[in-house]
Formats: structure tokens, sequence, C-alpha cells
């Protein structure tokens, strides 16, 4: 059984597919899809069972990371600090696989089927800072439109 490790799983943003760039220093990240349904139950139904049809589709995406100083030349090049989003604005997000150890700082993605692209809002940024602890920060993303999984070009 082949498995993929957390850190290969990233969240890249940006304004579009030209722009994308991993959240840096990211420690988490969570994407979630869902079907909306309702009930379907009329008084002409003849069975005990509730009866549901599916009326909508929703996803989202969080991510978490430490906050990073402007100038960190260790996280910052290529890419985006969770710090820097701004809400209420419009991101083109992509859920990617990683190389792992063959890319720089698990940010080179791979193309498969695990990844999914679309555009989403920027619903809600926390920024987390305990004493003694490093200050982090977990951005919630609501998709807008369609989320697209990755087809191979024939």
């Amino acid at each position: 059984m082949a498995t993929i490790k957390g850190e290969n799983l990233r969240v890249l943003v940006g304004e579009d597919e030209e722009d994308l760039m991993c959240i840096a220093a990211s420690t988490a990240c969570t994407m979630h899809c869902a079907l909306q349904v309702e009930e379907d139950t009329t008084k002409d139904t003849v069975d005990d069972w509730i009866e549901r049809e599916p009326v909508g589709l929703n996803w989202d995406v969080q991510v978490d990371a430490l906050i990073i100083s402007d100038d960190d030349e260790e996280y910052l090049p290529g890419a985006h600090a969770i710090d820097q989003l701004q809400v209420g604005r419009v991101y083109m997000l992509r859920f990617s696989r990683t190389a792992g150890a063959a890319g720089e700082k698990n940010r080179d993605t791979v193309d498969d089927a695990i990844q999914m692209t679309g555009m989403a809002i920027l619903s809600d940024l926390q920024i987390t800072s305990q004493n003694t602890e490093f200050a982090t920060a977990t951005a919630q993303f609501t998709g807008t439109g369609e989320l697209s999984q990755y087809e191979p070009e024939n």
C-alpha cells in the first residue's frame, strides 16, 4: 500500500493559475466537500423512510501556518505568507500533492487525481499568539463555484 505523507499535501493560493504558490510555513490543511440534501418526503410517500434529494454542492479549504517575518529568507521566496492574505478577497486555490524530497520545500506540485482547483473567498482569518509559543494563523476559504479535478492532457 502506498501512502502520502501529510507534508506532501499542500494548498496553493494566488490571483490566477500563473500566480499559485504554497502558503509559507504551513502546518496543516483540510479540504472539505459536501453535498447539501433536503427532505423530499410528502404525504404521498408510502413507506416509513424519509426521502432526500441533492440540492447543492459546496466546498471549503482551511490552512494553518506559522506567522513568519516579512523578510524571512528561508520560507518566503516562492510562497505566500498567511498573514498577508485579505479577508473578503477572492483567490484561486489548488489543493495538490507535492513532490516531497525531490521538490523545493515540498512546493513542487504533482499532477494527479488528488489535485483540485477552484475560486474561493477568504472568509475567515484567525491569528493566535500564545505566550512563549510560536504565533499561528488559520485561513478559512469558502468555494465560490466549481471545484475541478486535474484532468491529464491526452
